[in-house]
C-alpha cells in the first residue's frame, strides 16, 4: 500500500495513550475451551455477502470441523431483524469420518430487490476453540442481497492505492450489468468482499451511483479507507478504458488523488 509519505493531512495529528493498572482481585479468568479438543466452524469469512438471483429462494453454508472420528451433532443458532424471513436448520449433523458439512437457508416470498437483510448463524460455544489462531470462526455475519446483476464484459482493473510503487496493479476484472437498475458493476475490485465501483454508463458520460465508497481497506495505522470521487468519471471509446479519479481518504487526512481505471477486453 502507498506509505505514508504519500499522506496529505488537513492538519497536526495528535495521539495520547493512557494506561491504566489493575488488581489481581479484577482479573476474570476466560471460559475454558472444550476438554475434548473438539473445534467445529464455518468455511467462509466471518463477513460476507450473499447475492441471490430474483428467483433464488435458498442458499448454503458449509460448517467444518477438526475431528472426524466420531458421527456428531452440532447446534445451530440463527438471528436476525428479519428472522422471518429465514428458515434456518437448528443443528448440523456430521456423519462419521466427515470433516465438513453443507446447510441449506431457506428464504421467504417476501425479500425485495437490492434490500440488505443481514443474519447471523452461530455455533455452540462448547463445540468450539475459542483460542485457537484461524482464519475460519464460529460465527458467521451474512448480508444477503436479491439482485439481477449478470456478467457483461470481461476486463482489467488497475488499482494504484494498493501498489507498492509507482506502477498500478492490474487484476482480471468482470463488469456486471443490472437491467433492473440499469447500472454496471465492478464488484468488490479492490478485492476485499466488499468495495464496489456501481454506475450508468452513456456514451463517454459516466455517473457512479456513490461518489463515496467503502473499499475494504484497512490501514495498519489510519484504519478504513473510502474512496471518494475527486473528478468526473470518464470512459474512453478508442481504449474501452473507464476511468475513476479517486481521493483515498482515511480519518486523519488524505492518502492522495489516484485514476483507478477499468479497460474492457471482451464482451460477454
Amino acid at each position: 500500500m502507498k506509505i505514508l509519505n504519500k499522506i496529505l493531512f488537513s492538519g497536526a495529528i495528535f495521539t495520547a495513550a493512557f494506561l491504566s493498572g489493575c488488581s489481581d482481585d479484577d482479573y476474570t479468568p476466560g471460559e475454558a475451551s472444550n476438554a475434548s479438543g473438539i473445534n467445529v466452524y464455518f468455511e467462509s469469512p466471518a463477513n460476507a455477502e450473499v447475492a441471490l438471483g430474483p428467483n433464488d429462494a435458498e442458499f448454503t453454508v458449509t460448517v467444518g470441523r477438526n475431528q472426524t472420528d466420531n458421527a456428531l451433532s452440532v447446534p445451530l443458532k440463527m438471528t436476525s431483524v428479519y428472522s422471518d424471513m429465514f428458515e434456518a436448520p437448528t443443528q448440523v449433523d456430521f456423519a462419521q469420518g466427515e470433516s465438513s458439512k453443507t446447510i441449506t437457508i431457506k428464504i421467504g416470498n417476501g425479500m425485495e430487490m437490492f434490500e440488505s437483510y443481514p443474519m447471523t448463524l452461530v455455533i455452540d460455544p462448547a463445540y468450539t476453540q475459542a483460542y485457537t489462531q484461524s482464519e475460519y470462526y464460529p460465527r458467521l455475519e451474512l448480508n444477503i442481497v436479491k439482485e439481477d446483476y449478470v456478467p457483461y464484459a470481461d476486463g482489467k482493473f488497475s488499482d494504484y492505492i494498493m501498489s507498492p510503487d509507482e506502477n498500478p496493479i492490474e487484476t482480471d476484472q468482470e463488469m456486471e450489468y443490472s437491467a433492473i437498475l440499469n447500472m454496471y458493476r465492478l464488484k468488490s475490485c479492490w478485492g476485499t468482499g466488499t468495495g464496489s465501483i456501481i454506475f450508468s454508463w452513456e456514451g463517454d458520460k459516466v455517473t457512479l451511483q456513490s461518489t463515496s465508497i467503502a473499499t475494504g481497506i484497512n490501514d495498519a495505522t489510519y484504519g478504513a479507507i473510502t474512496a471518494s470521487l475527486a473528478e468526473e468519471a470518464t470512459y474512453d471509446e478508442a481504449s474501452k478504458t473507464f476511468t475513476f479519479p479517486f481521493e483515498f481518504l482515511v480519518s486523519a487526512g488524505s492518502f492522495g488523488i489516484y485514476e483507478e481505471s477499468y479497460t474492457i477486453t471482451s464482451l460477454k
